[in-house]
């Protein structure tokens, strides 16, 4: 990598960095070393967990750790919600059969389904069809606050695992607060050819 172009990455790593500590409800904003995006790949790998008949998967995780920069944010409750439902079921065909509702939101069932309610923001779509193995899914959801910021390529985001949220915090030198949440946002960088 040429001294110009180290520069111009330097500047738009610096330029993401700046805008993920300006959003409200962040407390702390940083990159992820080498180190801990290794130790936050192996804590999530190993949260693919059975529980009965249900597995959980944090793809969404593992997909941020694919991109060529990560970063963190450790955020309160005042940050705002996610703009897709940041956890989903799926049958064994691929099929979302049940999903997080964000912000307030009614679903309406399609022709032939009901609803049926996990608490007030998880809703499964039930079509009567017995379904065979089902899991959770931590899928990655888009980050339009990074995307927005030029240069910036395959940006996706996700939450880690209470685990590795944990991990994280402590990490950053924060207090274990339950009122504190990461996220991680991982992004390549697209710069055109001199």
């Amino acid at each position: 990598m040429s001294g110009e172009t180290e520069s111009r990455v330097d500047e738009v790593l610096e330029h993401v960095l700046s805008t993920l500590s300006s959003l409200r409800g962040v407390r702390k904003a940083f990159y992820l070393s080498d180190d801990l995006r290794h130790e936050i790949g192996e804590i999530e790998k190993g949260k693919s967990i059975s529980l009965g008949p249900l597995t959980v998967h944090n793809d969404g995780v593992l997909e941020c750790l694919k991109r060529g920069h990560v970063a963190c944010i450790v955020k309160d409750s005042t940050f705002r919600p996610p703009p897709a439902p940041t956890v989903v079921l799926i049958n064994e065909d691929g099929k979302i059969i049940g999903r997080e509702l964000i912000d307030n939101e009614k679903p309406e069932p399609a022709p032939g389904q009901k609803l049926i309610y996990l608490g007030k923001d998880f809703v499964i779509f039930y079509d009567g069809n017995k379904s065979g193995p089902t899991r959770f899914v931590l899928p990655p959801i888009s980050f339009e606050e990074v995307e927005r910021v030029p240069r910036t390529a395959r940006v996706c985001s996700s939450s880690p695992s209470t685990d590795g949220d944990y991990f994280l915090r402590r990490s950053a030198g924060l207090p274990d607060d339950s009122k504190l949440a990461t996220i991680l946002i991982g992004f390549d960088l697209v710069f055109a050819p001199q």
